[in-house]
Parts: structure tokens; C-alpha cells; sequence
């Protein structure tokens, strides 16, 4: 570690995915390269770990990917873990209804946006009235794609609801449709997520090709695709990574920064930085009296999101399908998996201090309702509650989220809640730390 300090390194503040992004893309590129990470592992919320009692490999929570995930599939090539994400070969969708039972949402093989089109005439969980609905939401965010000249189909400056409102998009088609692409994806409620980012998110799926909507299965843990190959990677380029490295301030000098403090008192020197932890860690990291980015303001009207997700293991499998959107229901997502099923709840507000055997009940359940009563008991449950998931930003919030620059020139942002166009996502982690990344190489 010596030698790589006294190459005046890039320091990167934090080991989730946006800064293992960064670090991989400058190690790679010949800079000495030191990571720090708070915890003693690294991948932040896209991690795995041991289950105690079963031995089984699970998520520390379960995340939704699609092949239009471009930066996420190629930075999976770069580390050499692509090879556990299995895409599939047409894109699907399947829910269940509670009237309507299994339904699925299927685009075919045409040109953008007959794909789309196709998808939603042909699709069981539409009636043929709500199909026309959907159809003129559908044009309105086509016309986003091509240009923003229209206020009201851009979205901005609206929650979700309130741009389902003015495509007069009636319940029906929000509760099977809208509602659970919107919860998924935003980690929000759709009367208090911003709609011109979910429209965005929409368009990097459904708008570009028919091939981008197809969703990708890992087929192993989080760390074994993400932090683990992504660590091995910046070492063999010669860059440092330490955990349980817990850096308490910046350290700045004249307008730059020269190096942060860690909470055992010593000092880390470097020439460029990458803060790429999340909102209210790096606001934190400033000292008192240097002026925070506007996105980083003390004051910012910020909350959070909440996300529980289940593992359920049964003694039989009930599941013919690699994942189910579960309509009107607490449970949204269930997925199966090698050894047992894993369930999602997205903007948990009202469930995330449930006990876990209520969360469990609760479940079991509506898996039940889903796939019948022969499903038992679970012979072993695991319930993790993200308390702080995400950002929760509104219309008003949206347009505060910061870049890359942060004014310092040296200093610069990384993380999902940075102004990356999208949602916070796997995705928009990777970009934003490959941004970052680019910047330093510029001014290096």
C-alpha cells in the first residue's frame, strides 16, 4: 500500500457498485487506484452472503435487470462475470391477475415501436378498452423519445400520478399495469415519484429495440458477479482496495482536495477524488464551513425509500416460472430460485416494521392465492428490511440531484442518486461511476 500512496493515488470513497465501476474503469487505464469501503465487504446493496441456517447463497436484496442495462452488461464483460447473467430470449413478462389469473405481457420480434404495439393488442392482462388506453400513454412516451418540445408527455414537473392523469389512464390499467412497472422501478409511490424519470426508464426498455425489455437472471450471488470479480480486477491492475476503511472527512486545501481522514485519526493523500457514497454519507464528509454542492445542501428536502425482501424456503417447488409481478397484492415480485423463492416489496413504508413473522404470514399467503394451496409452510424464512433503500425523490427534489462536478475541482460524485437520467438502479450506479471515472482521466 505504501508504494501506491506515494504515487499520489485516486482515492475512491466507497466499495458499492458505482465506485467498484470507478475504480475498475481508472485501474484499467494505468492510474493508481485506492478504494475505500466502511463495511468489511464490498457491493453496497447489490451484495450476497451465506445464509446461516441453510448454507444457501442469497441477495441481500433482489434486483430487476433488463438487457437495455447496457453499462451493466458490459462492466459485467470487463470483470469477467457476464457469463451469470442469462438474458432472455424474448422478452416476457408474466403477472398474476386476481380476476384475470396468469398474464402475460409479451413483446414480439419487430421494429421499435411495432414491438410495443404488438405487445400491448396482443396482451391477456389488457381488456380491449384499457388496450386503447394504453396505447395512447404508449404514443405519448414515443413523442417524449423524439423530442422533449412537449411539456406534458415529458413529464416534468410531475409525479407519475399525476401524468396517468392527464392520459386519462383509469384505475384498471394502473393497478395491472402502470402501478407495478412504476413501484418496481422508482422504489416509490406513484403519487410522489417524478414521472419524467420513470418515462425515461421506460424508454431505455421498451423504445429502442424489442430485445431491451428482456429480462436478465443471475445465476449467482450479487458479490460473485459484481464485488468479488470487480475487486480481483482492480488489483490486477495494481490498485489498492481496503475495507473496514471508515473515512470521516475530506481533507481540503486551498479550493482542492488533498486527502481524507479516516476515523482511526490517519491520513490518506491523493490527487483526485471519487465520493461515491450515498446522499447523506457524503454530505456528511465535508468539513464545517466548506461549501456543499447544491445537491448536497444540508437543507435538501430528501427522504427515503424502503425495500423488504424475503427468502422463503419450502419443502416442495410450486414455481414453473422464473418470476411473477404479483398484481394488487402487498407482495409485488416473486422470483424463483436454485433452493428457494425470493420476494420483493418495493416502497415498503407501511410494511418495513412488521414483525418478520407478520411479513412471512403475509406471504405465504398470497403465494397461496397465487399458486394454490399446496403451497406449505416454509421450512426456513429470512427477511431483510432496507430501510434507507433509496432516495425518494419527487418532481421538486428531481431537479436537485447533482452531477459529476461538484465545484471543487478534484472532487467529484458518483452513486444512483447523482443526475444520471435514471432511477436508482444497478444501472445508473455503473454509469455514474464510469462518469466519474472519465472526469478524472480527462483532468489527469
Amino acid at each position: 500500500m505504501e508504494t501506491i500512496l506515494h504515487r499520489n493515488p485516486v482515492i475512491v470513497v466507497g466499495g458499492g457498485l458505482s465506485g467498484l465501476a470507478a475504480a475498475v474503469r481508472l485501474s484499467a487505464s494505468g492510474l493508481p487506484v485506492l478504494l475505500l469501503e466502511q463495511r468489511p465487504t464490498l457491493g453496497g446493496r447489490a451484495s450476497s452472503f451465506t445464509d446461516a441456517t441453510t448454507g444457501d447463497i442469497v441477495d441481500n436484496g433482489q434486483h430487476l435487470l433488463i438487457a437495455g442495462y447496457d453499462r451493466t452488461l458490459a462492466f459485467a464483460g470487463t470483470i469477467g462475470s457476464r457469463h451469470h447473467l442469462k438474458i432472455q430470449p424474448r422478452p416476457v413478462l408474466t403477472f398474476h391477475h386476481p380476476r384475470r389469473g396468469f398474464v402475460e405481457f409479451k413483446l414480439h420480434r419487430l421494429p421499435s415501436p411495432m414491438h410495443l404495439v404488438w405487445g400491448i393488442l396482443t396482451s391477456s392482462l389488457f381488456t380491449p378498452a384499457e388496450r386503447l388506453h394504453v396505447l395512447r400513454a404508449g404514443a405519448a412516451i414515443r413523442r417524449r423519445h423524439h423530442s422533449r418540445n412537449t411539456e406534458t408527455a415529458s413529464g416534468e414537473g410531475q409525479t407519475i400520478a399525476q401524468w396517468l392523469d392527464a392520459y386519462g389512464q383509469p384505475e384498471s390499467v394502473r393497478e395491472a399495469f402502470w402501478i407495478p412497472l412504476a413501484v418496481s422501478i422508482m422504489n416509490e409511490r406513484i403519487e410522489s415519484a417524478p414521472a419524467a424519470t420513470f418515462l425515461h426508464a421506460l424508454q431505455t426498455a421498451f423504445l429502442r429495440h424489442w430485445h431491451d425489455a428482456a429480462l436478465v437472471f443471475p445465476d449467482a450471488g450479487l458479490s460473485q458477479i459484481f464485488a468479488e470479480p470487480a475487486e480481483q480486477a482492480i488489483i490486477s491492475h495494481g490498485g489498492v482496495v481496503r475495507c473496514n476503511a471508515d473515512v470521516r472527512e475530506l481533507q481540503l486545501h486551498q479550493g482542492s482536495i488533498t486527502g481524507v481522514r479516516l476515523r482511526d485519526g490517519t491520513d490518506l493523500r491523493c490527487q483526485n477524488l471519487i465520493l461515491a457514497v450515498p446522499h447523506g454519507r457524503a454530505a456528511e464528509l465535508f468539513p464545517s464551513g466548506v461549501p456543499r454542492p447544491e445537491g448536497l445542501a444540508a437543507d435538501l428536502p430528501l427522504t427515503v425509500s424502503p425495500i423488504v425482501s424475503m427468502h422463503l424456503w419450502f419443502p416442495k417447488t410450486f414455481m414453473d416460472r422464473e418470476m411473477v409481478g404479483l398484481i394488487g397484492r402487498t407482495v409485488h415480485w416473486v422470483f424463483r430460485k436454485r433452493t428457494h423463492v425470493s420476494l420483493v416489496i418495493s416502497a415498503a413504508h407501511g410494511v418495513v416494521d412488521r414483525s418478520q413473522e407478520d411479513l412471512v404470514d403475509v406471504a405465504v399467503r398470497e403465494l397461496r392465492e397465487v399458486f394454490g394451496e399446496g403451497v406449505g409452510p416454509p421450512r426456513h424464512a429470512l427477511v431483510i428490511r432496507e430501510k434507507r433503500a433509496t432516495v425518494s425523490f419527487t418532481p421538486l427534489t428531481e431537479r436537485l440531484r447533482p452531477g459529476t462536478e461538484t465545484g471543487i475541482k478534484n472532487l467529484y460524485l458518483a452513486g444512483d442518486w447523482t443526475d444520471t437520467g435514471l432511477p436508482a438502479t444497478i444501472e445508473g450506479a455503473i454509469r455514474s461511476g464510469e462518469a466519474a471515472a472519465e472526469k478524472v482521466l480527462r483532468n489527469a
